[in-house]
């Protein structure tokens, strides 16, 4: 679209609708060219904002729940950092009864359940939590964390599980009404010698997008002692969906039958 049918398009707003809604209509300037382009140009980009927003809502929410991951370049304080956006503030009243009755009856600021299946864990968080888990996870055990830590109040709900046969992790972070913070927030210490690398971003089957970092251990050994050479340690994955901060981290089993980042990407295709 030419510049000159932008302003037309512009133009052709009737003044009738400009009464209509009491407003005064603008004394007519041209504006200088550098400030003329500035203004199409965001005219445009609201436009085709607009329009992706109504042919794949699920692309755009996936694009504001971008992460940013940051690694510490000190040798002293090894490891990187992941910052998003704000997280969701769940009110207590969309948790189940039974994890509103076990935070109220704590003993200590942290509150440890654990359950047996993620149906289990679905129940017991309350139906209106939008938490999700990869399917056909293979483990015996979920772990429920209950945070008061620093306050009365509960602010934090965490879930953790370990899928032996994949040897990979899910932890999931959902804060409640309470909590006051604002922005995701979460990260990891690496061992020492330990060297990582931010891997391009996997765009996830469901519309989530999912930024991944690599650990390299400089001399991993097999279990009978004998050095394999420097190869992947660990995968980590971390992306935001509704509001919900999931890392999932696939180990390199021992010995090596497939890499932790084609691991990983397995698990993160299993998210609904």
């Amino acid at each position: 679209m030419k510049k000159e049918q932008v302003f037309e398009l512009m133009d052709a707003i009737p003044p009738d609708l400009i009464e209509e809604a009491g407003l005064q209509a603008p004394a007519r300037r041209r504006f200088p060219k550098a400030v003329r382009a500035g203004l199409i140009a965001a005219c445009l980009c609201l436009a085709l904002l607009g329009t992706a927003a109504a042919a794949n809502p699920e692309a755009v929410a996936a694009l504001i729940g971008r992460l940013t991951v940051s690694i510490h370049p000190s040798p002293e304080n090894p490891g990187y950092s992941v910052t998003g956006g704000p997280m969701a503030k769940y009110p207590l009243s969309a948790f189940s009864p039974a994890l509103n009755a076990a935070s109220e009856g704590r003993d200590g600021p942290v509150v440890s359940l654990t359950f047996d299946t993620w149906d289990e864990v679905r129940a017991f968080l309350g139906r209106d939590i939008p938490c999700v888990w990869p399917e056909e996870w293979d483990t015996g055990w979920f772990q429920v964390l209950l945070f008061h830590t620093g306050s009365e109040v509960l602010w934090g709900v965490d879930v953790y599980s370990v899928d032996i046969s994949r040897q990979a992790e899910v932890y999931a972070e959902i804060r409640t009404e309470l909590w006051t913070g604002e922005n995701a927030s979460t990260g990891l210490g690496a061992l020492d010698d330990s060297s990582i690398t931010q891997l391009p971003s996997y765009s996830m089957p469901n519309g989530s997008v999912a930024e991944l970092v690599q650990v390299t251990d400089p001399e991993t050994v097999y279990l009978d002692g004998t050095p394999t050479g420097v190869r992947p340690q660990a995968c980590h994955g971390y992306f935001m969906r509704e509001g919900i901060l999931y890392d999932v981290t696939a180990h390199s089993p021992v010995p090596p039958q497939e890499s932790p980042e084609a691991q990983l990407k397995t698990v993160l295709d299993a998210f609904p």
